[in-house]
């Protein structure tokens, strides 16, 4: 643990260890702190799927695809599908961005591989540690596995760690924090087996939302939306294979396939704004939630990184402009992800506000999560837009050849 770190991390998740290399390979003087060991943060299974624009950000910084770097993306997720019980309807994303595809990349093995290379050149990152104390003046205390505590002053306290973190409770009373619970639970299954198809499904039935999402070969995940008022433990899995099938319309497709685990996710999303106070600051998680509707959460957090780390960067040249500006620059586009996150969920969902205690008002809202899928089936407009929107390009940015400028 280095002395004077200038800048303390709080959190191994992607946005800290992104940030952590980052600052690494610049030569800043940096300490990552987190509770969990090292073998710990790299079997907490969550997100799995990463944007174009995301890849191409860790390829332009040296952390994908390139000699030395910890990351290679190599399988495209190109398709994703509608199933209703009326109608079904496949769309080819990708090629309505120009090539833009998805890559699938468990964020489990994402932060894993950053890690390990981090910790095989000798990084500071202190795992089995915890921050207990947050001051505003960023005085940090942390505790190590055997109970000692040291104090740290460092010029910069960056909280990475997730809705929980000690860095976002101090700096309470100095920023927004709009949070929002939606009235909707999922289950979410994993398995050990390969994919059904080679694409995602989004079933979209009366009874609820299901889905079917890439995470390797031999490796699968499901969400089940059911009432809210029931968990893991009151689903048998014979009954959550069934309803899966019976959602996909693809009966029996599930029959022998083997749950590796099975948990109970409530969905919220919240911003906080500004994104800073002073020199505490706030990245990934701790900063914003959303809902996993459109697959943003982990993008959201590797460009939080990124633009931080070259303010901090900067910063460290002696020129503190970009750190400054860091809110402005990533608050316009965590709100319009999460508003493609919303909107996107309204369809997905059966278990909206006006839906939950009337048949009559949940037939309507069905009806219209139909419609927004006939839409996107029949109206080149909207598939256009969902396609960009999707895969996380903006439109209006498209220059005359089709090429597109990455957001920050």
């Amino acid at each position: 643990m280095p002395d004077e770190p200038r800048v303390v991390i709080v959190g191994a998740g992607p946005a800290g260890l992104v940030l952590a290399w980052l600052l690494h390979r610049a030569h800043v003087p940096f300490l990552l702190v987190e509770q969990l060991t090292q073998a710990e943060v790299g079997t907490q299974p969550k997100a799995g799927i990463v944007e174009y624009r995301t890849v191409e950000l860790l390829r332009r910084e040296g952390i994908a695809d390139a000699p030395g770097a910890p990351l290679a993306f190599d399988a495209e997720n190109r398709r994703v599908e509608f199933r209703t019980p009326l109608t079904s309807h496949l769309l080819d994303y990708a090629d309505l961005t120009g090539d833009r595809p998805h890559y699938v990349f468990p964020q489990h093995r994402l932060v894993a591989e950053i890690a390990a290379t981090l910790v095989a050149e000798g990084a500071p990152l202190a795992f089995s540690h915890r921050v207990v104390e947050v001051g505003a003046d960023q005085r940090i205390v942390v505790e190590g596995p055997d109970g000692g505590r040291r104090t740290l002053a460092p010029d910069v306290v960056v909280g990475a760690d997730g809705a929980a973190s000690p860095v976002a409770r101090a700096m309470a009373g100095h920023v927004e924090t709009l949070d929002r619970r939606v009235p909707a639970r999922w289950l979410v299954v994993a398995t050990a087996s390969p994919p059904l198809v080679g694409h995602t499904i989004y079933g979209i039935h009366p009874r609820g939302y299901a889905a079917h999402l890439r995470r390797g070969p031999q490796e699968t995940r499901f969400y089940l939306e059911v009432p809210a008022e029931t968990g893991a433990d009151d689903w048998p899995h014979d009954a959550i294979r069934a309803e899966l099938a019976e959602r996909f319309g693809m009966p029996g497709a599930l029959d022998g396939v083997a749950l590796a685990g099975v948990d109970a996710l409530d969905l919220r999303t919240r911003v906080t704004t500004p994104m800073q106070y002073g020199r505490l600051v706030l990245a990934g998680d701790a900063a914003h939630l959303i809902t996993p509707a459109g697959g943003k959460g982990m993008n959201l957090a590797v460009a939080d990184a990124v633009e931080l780390a070259h303010g901090l960067i900067e910063a460290d040249d002696g020129d503190d402009r970009r750190l400054q500006a860091y809110s402005d620059t990533r608050l316009p586009v965590i709100w319009r992800a999460q508003a493609f996150s919303d909107w996107f969920l309204r369809i997905l969902t059966a278990r909206s506000a006006d839906a939950l205690d009337d048949e009559s008002a949940a037939a309507f809202v069905h009806g219209t999560r139909e419609a927004w899928v006939r839409a996107v089936r029949d109206d080149a407009g909207m598939a256009h837009w969902f396609a960009h929107a999707y895969a996380g390009v903006d439109p209006r940015a498209l220059d005359a050849t089709g090429g597109a400028p990455q957001d920050r």
